[in-house]
């Protein structure tokens, strides 16, 4: 949100002075990206600590890795090939350092919660 946010006060800074009909269609992309992510963020980490007591508990954990993945890939390939309507992003700020790192330990975290929930069901069933 904090993304979107600060797209969002670059798109009234620049609406102020007048922008490209692309450049809009390039503010409102990021900053509905950046929203919907964290709403996904949002809708994950409740369905984590909702599945505690699930059987099938390991799946929010394996759609968290895999939907960091995916984010992960995207913001490689926006600073490095180009995405639609973005073209490609050459800034890259301490808010984009600190959100890889964060999704880097959600990643991990994800990944010990699937090792021990596997070495649990393993010892159960010695």
């Amino acid at each position: 949100m904090l993304v979107a946010n600060s797209e969002y006060s670059d798109y009234k800074d620049l609406a102020s002075v007048g922008m490209k009909a692309n450049e809009i269609a390039e503010k409102k992309f990021e900053i509905s990206f950046f929203i919907v992510a964290a709403a996904i963020y949002f809708g994950l980490c409740t369905w984590v600590l909702k599945s505690r007591n699930n059987r099938r508990r390991k799946v929010p954990y394996i759609d968290s890795i895999a939907v960091l993945a995916f984010l992960r890939v995207a913001y490689i390939a926006s600073r490095t090939l180009g995405v639609p309507i973005v073209g490609v992003e050459y800034y890259v700020g301490r808010l984009d350092i600190l959100t890889k790192f964060l999704q880097g330990i959600v990643k991990g975290l994800s990944c010990v919660a699937i090792i021990s929930m596997k070495k649990q069901e393993y010892s159960r069933r010695k």
